[in-house]
């Protein structure tokens, strides 16, 4: 998958749930009709009507991006470890599914939870935070790079392993509703990486507890050549230059844990 083909299957994805939407309107409508269903029938099914035109116009939108954006201009570039900024993007799915690009349009990889049973729709968000949840983290080729265990409860707290199943890391959330407070450890439980970000979490860096910077993540802005490729406010985490590999890991688990239900 490239960006193009994002654009595309988010487009029908949209354009499905548009659908569906409007044809429980006109059941209920229809039910309304018959007297099976008593009560205000524009407050029963406006929310689904309105639901329904968003959903659509969001449809065109997708598939007005994919159009615009030749094939030409996606790359072929596929070193998610290896690359210093990768954008974010997230499927339409009952659960996290976060697609990991490079600047170039070509798909790195994702992370991707392993409960994905279609009932998972029909669970609201302040519930499914409340969930265990089973990440795990593959490259473009779907293999797999690590796992991210996240035990239930209000707050996060991670097991980060690797491929193998060793421990390589671990992330503990303190007791905040105002910003995203916690501390990111190692293998050994030595503290590594303390967290402090707002929030609505549009914009904030990791480093290690000696001030060294790992990354950085922003939302709403990008180089005009990346602009041709993705939205304005698609996420970009950026690592500094010479970040191993278990670090980058770790990050994408925190965001993963973090950004678990920005889309859906």
């Amino acid at each position: 998958m490239n960006i193009r083909e994002y654009y595309q299957k988010t487009s029908n994805s949209n354009f499905h749930a548009s659908w569906v939407s409007l044809i429980l309107a006109i059941v209920f409508f229809l039910c309304h009709i018959f007297a099976m269903i008593p009560g205000n029938i524009l407050l029963i099914t406006s929310p689904f009507i309105f639901f329904s035109i968003a959903q659509f116009v969001s449809h065109r939108i997708y598939e007005n991006r994919m159009k615009e954006l030749p094939e030409e201009h996606i790359g072929t570039n596929a070193g998610l470890l290896k690359n210093e900024h990768v954008l974010l993007n997230f499927m339409p799915a009952p659960t996290l599914r976060l697609l990991l690009f490079a600047p170039d349009g070509s798909l790195m990889g994702e992370v991707r939870d392993l409960n994905m049973k279609w009932f998972m729709w029909m669970i609201p968000n302040f519930l499914s935070m409340l969930m265990a949840k089973r990440y795990e983290l593959v490259d473009h080729e779907g293999r797999l790079l690590a796992k991210y265990h996240i035990k239930r409860g209000l707050f996060n707290k991670m097991t980060i392993l690797d491929e193998q199943g060793g421990i390589i890391g671990s992330y503990q959330e303190n007791r905040s509703f105002v910003k995203v407070n916690g501390m990111i450890y190692k293998e050994d439980g030595t503290e590594w990486m303390p967290i402090e970000t707002p929030g609505s979490v549009n914009s904030f860096e990791i480093a290690t507890k000696d001030g060294e910077k790992i990354a950085s993540y922003q939302e709403g802005w990008m180089p005009l050549e990346w602009g041709e490729r993705f939205k304005t406010n698609t996420p970009i985490l950026s690592f500094s230059s010479n970040v191993a590999e278990i670090p980058k890991i770790i990050v994408f688990g925190f965001c993963a844990a973090t950004l678990n239900h920005r889309s859906n």
